[in-house]
């Protein structure tokens, strides 16, 4: 029988996709294409490009068979896939989010991946810890590039007593082996009050800069803490006065890097800018927002578009709503200055600010809200003709990180919920 976590067993079909007009059905498996064996999205993407296509598919009662045909220009194979199972993470991060989720939370939630596969094809951040040699070698002969990869330190030792590996010690040498075969890297440092941040922050721009252009950027990413810590390293929670000396590194570290390499190279998390009380960046200084889903450039982005009139609130059949956006407490500021600066024509506009019990107050980003929190805040917020909510709040636009789901909140407060146009889920 096939298992759920399987790679290329068809969950759907796409209407007038490849996979549908080749008679593909769901819950059936992918076991071949053109005689290739398929592990991953890696073999997929690369066989399925193909001009003609042999496939070889399993039933869920084990029958196999062969499928033949041709791709056509312009139409799409069509089918999703049900989720693959990662590479696990072997380190012991202080920092991991991971240990610090409330219990009862669904699995998929606590599983630590650290998958090269992932951060090729969905821009995952790895750490080069768990790489193979046969890995390793793969990368560099499919020249799977760029890569995602969270360094955190440069410093041998520091970078061990952060991520309780001793193999993670090795970060620079494992770079520049990938430097060497052609692999472009984007880079993150989580930075920790007193363990990563100062001179060995300063030590790890200057040390990933010297290989520009294989290091293509730096994201610099204050610690993300929760109340669920238990018996976890007590770490210390990143203070404004921490996002000021941060910024003012970064600042100096991207006039010097523009000078030598005519770009910044590192980019700091909108979070930081909120935290030191300061305006983020102009959308030139992000150069295009290489870390955009690293929580770098998501509020500018939303200020942009809003001034623009690009996130306009469209009344509905004409009539006056009231219209409830929810956010975080790290957006909210903004958010609020930005419906005050130009009130949308035809609905009533308010925000619905959602402190997150349910990994504590020192959590304050958007995209970390989970269904009870909001449906809480929305109850006192007063009548809604319509809610709004930042897009990253949901899996697959439908659930959130507590298993409750936008239908479930919907029901409870009596009004339509839409994803909204507030784009800063990591602010």
């Amino acid at each position: 029988m096939i298992g759920l976590s399987d790679p290329f067993t068809i969950s759907r079909l796409e209407p007038g996709g490849l996979a549908e007009r080749l008679g593909l059905k769901p819950r059936e498996r992918i076991l071949e294409i053109n005689g290739v064996p398929l592990q991953d999205e890696i073999d997929f993407g690369t066989q399925i490009s193909e001009e003609r296509l042999l496939l070889r598919v399993q039933a869920e009662d084990g029958h196999v068979r062969e499928v033949e045909g041709l791709r056509e220009y312009g139409v799409p194979f069509g089918a999703e896939f049900e989720a693959r199972q990662p590479k696990r993470c072997h380190n012991n991060c202080v920092f991991c989010f991971v240990y610090q989720h409330p219990k009862g939370v669904r699995r998929e939630l606590l599983i630590k991946d650290d998958d090269y596969v992932f951060s090729f094809v969905h821009g995952n951040f790895i750490t080069l810890t768990n790489l193979g040699e046969a890995e390793f070698q793969r990368i560099l002969d499919e020249r799977l590039s760029p890569l995602y990869v969270s360094v955190h330190a440069t410093d041998p030792e520091v970078r061990v007593r952060m991520m309780k590996n001793p193999k993670s010690g090795r970060i620079l040498a494992d770079i520049d082996r990938l430097a060497a075969g052609g692999i472009e890297l984007h880079t993150q440092l989580v930075i920790v009050p007193g363990m990563n941040d100062g001179d060995v922050l300063a030590q790890s721009l200057r040390d990933l800069a010297a290989r520009f252009p294989s290091v293509r950027t730096i994201a610099v990413v204050p610690v993300g803490l929760t109340k669920h810590r238990g018996r976890l390293p007590d770490l210390r929670t990143f203070t404004r006065d921490d996002a000021v000396g941060a910024l003012a590194q970064v600042h100096a570290f991207q006039a010097k890097s523009r000078k030598e390499h005519q770009t910044r190279i590192a980019f700091a998390a909108d979070e930081m800018y909120v935290l030191a009380g300061e305006e983020v960046p102009p959308a030139r200084a992000y150069e295009g927002f290489p870390q955009l889903e690293n929580g770098i450039g998501m509020l500018r982005q939303t200020i942009d578009a809003w001034r623009k009139g690009a996130t306009d609130v469209v009344p509905r059949n004409g009539s006056r709503e009231r219209v409830a956006v929810v956010t975080g407490t790290s957006a909210a500021p903004t958010l609020r200055r930005l419906i005050d600066e130009r009130p949308p024509d035809g609905v009533d506009l308010s925000l619905c600010v959602v402190a997150n019990d349910y990994f504590g107050d020192t959590v304050t980003v958007s995209g970390l809200l989970v269904g009870a929190d909001i449906e809480a805040a929305l109850k006192l917020h007063g009548p809604v003709d319509r809610v709004l909510l930042p897009p990253n709040c949901l899996k697959e636009r439908e659930i959130f990180l507590d298993d409750r789901t936008r239908t479930d909140l919907e029901r409870t407060i009596g009004a339509p919920v839409q994803i909204g146009f507030d784009q800063s889920a990591a602010a």
